[in-house]
């Protein structure tokens, strides 16, 4: 089939659709609802006719049957029935795609019946959670006995009412929209969930299972060992790397923090001239990749004695991200009532006193943001540490070792780009070991994390 083809076929039924909804609005606003209704209206033309020449059961005025087809009504129905079907294409051709290839593969059909078990549980668990909150019941204890199969809809049917609900309303939880509509969320919650935790399942036997050269072809292995995170320790730098990685986002971190608030309490809260051109100047700067001055950064780092020095890097990731985060501390400060500043200058409070006891405590979740932000950086970069920590410090001896400078991206790349190094199972174990810093940080300050992600959007 041609792409031709498939945009056709896609127009057609988004026409057959788009029908649908302006035929079914113009027959419920004259009165007549239902299934037999919502068929009659796919029917192009002779949907609109039946109706038009129908009765109306309601009082309507005839500028509300005209206000369905007018451009804006159009328009944003096209909209969102187009967007629809493009959804459910994107949904459905891949889940075709792995239904028709399981046919033939053992794998895929194992897997793809333990995925619709899984959406089958579910559904069976929020149904009758659904079902026992129409009654009156809620609480883990509902939950838990909904995840028992058949016996959780008997145990509640059997249960006495603890709201005064209709009959009509618990019937409404095994309507046919609600449980395509639960069968949709569960599948995609699945789904997203395999996509997640597969990857990492993998990652983590990987870094178990001690393969050098080949990759490995199951999930788990068979015999587990911690030989690859021995191997790391005992026969290569990472310590080092590790220091070196740390040290760099520790003063990311901090350092980077400190000058980028200060600087954005300025411009949020201080009125001077070329305050609006600065800003400006700063955004445009944000609009370029960094690695646009690569061959620049490295002209300085030679010229003054900085090469093969991996905390230097520092003035870099800090430089680098001075433009946006600015840009969201000073949008934050914004928010923040200059009354606070002049009551306290009343009081007798110094610029420096306002800042430190009032702007600072109130300015915790972007500033938190911020500084988690800048302490992943250097974990995952690869191309600046790679470009100039592959030299030398300057008067370092003939014998010296240019691993004990490298980060851990620098050298954890090379156990899957080096084929003397070529260790698959020492990469995945040093990926866990990096996941570990990050991870402590974001549970440890999760509360502001979110609140921090939203901070300084509205004003700036």
């Amino acid at each position: 089939m041609t792409l031709l083809q498939i945009v056709i076929i896609y127009l057609v039924v988004l026409a057959l659709l788009v029908n649908m909804g302006t035929v079914y609005d113009y027959a419920a606003k004259k009165g007549y609802e239902g299934l037999k209704v919502r068929w009659i209206s796919f029917i192009p033309y002779y949907g609109y006719k039946y109706f038009k020449e129908k009765e109306s059961l309601r009082l309507i005025e005839r500028g509300e049957l005209e206000h369905l087809i007018s451009f804006d009504i159009l328009s944003k129905r096209i909209a969102l029935y187009g967007g629809l079907l493009l959804l459910f294409i994107i949904i459905m051709v891949p889940l075709s795609t792995v239904m028709v290839l399981s046919i033939n593969n053992s794998l895929l059909q194992t897997l793809l019946t333990v995925y619709l078990i899984i959406i089958l549980f579910l559904m069976h668990q929020g149904t009758v959670v659904d079902y026992a909150g129409k009654k009156g019941y809620i609480g883990i204890k509902v939950g838990l006995i909904g995840m028992i199969p058949v016996y959780g809809f008997i145990y509640y049917k059997n249960k006495k009412k603890l709201r005064n609900a209709s009959p009509q309303a618990i019937k409404e939880v095994f309507r046919f929209s609600n449980m395509l509509s639960r069968l949709f969320i569960y599948g995609e919650i699945t789904l997203v969930a395999v996509v997640v935790i597969v990857p990492v399942v993998y990652i983590f036997g990987m870094a178990f299972a001690n393969i050098r050269t080949d990759i490995p072809n199951q999930i788990w292995p068979d015999q587990p060992s911690f030989d690859a995170f021995v191997y790391l320790f005992k026969e290569t730098n990472f310590k080092v790397w590790y220091l070196n990685t740390l040290s760099i986002a520790l003063i990311n971190m901090f350092v980077g923090t400190f000058l980028i608030t200060g600087a954005a309490y300025v411009f949020a809260r201080f009125s001077f001239k070329g305050k609006k051109a600065g800003l400006l100047t700063i955004l445009v700067l944000q609009a370029f990749p960094s690695f646009m001055g690569l061959i620049a950064m490295y002209v300085l780092f030679w010229k003054f004695g900085l090469l093969g020095q991996p905390r230097m890097l520092s003035i870099l990731y800090i430089g680098g991200s001075i433009p946006g985060n600015l840009w969201l501390i000073k949008g934050f400060l914004s928010q923040i009532p200059k009354d606070l500043d002049e009551s306290a200058m009343i009081d007798g409070a110094s610029k420096f006193q306002i800042f430190i006891k009032i702007i600072l405590p109130l300015s915790v979740p972007i500033l938190t943001f911020v500084a988690v932000s800048m302490f992943m950086g250097p974990w995952m970069d690869y191309l600046l540490p790679g470009y100039l920590l592959r030299f030398k410090p300057a008067g370092a001896a003939a014998d010296y070792d240019i691993t004990q400078q490298w980060t851990l991206a620098i050298g954890l790349f090379r156990f899957i780009n080096d084929q003397t190094y070529r260790h698959y199972s020492a990469f995945a174990a040093g990926a866990l070991l990096v996941g570990i810093p990050i991870t402590a940080l974001y549970m440890a300050f999760q509360r502001y994390l979110i609140e921090g992600i939203m901070a300084g959007a509205t004003k700036g």
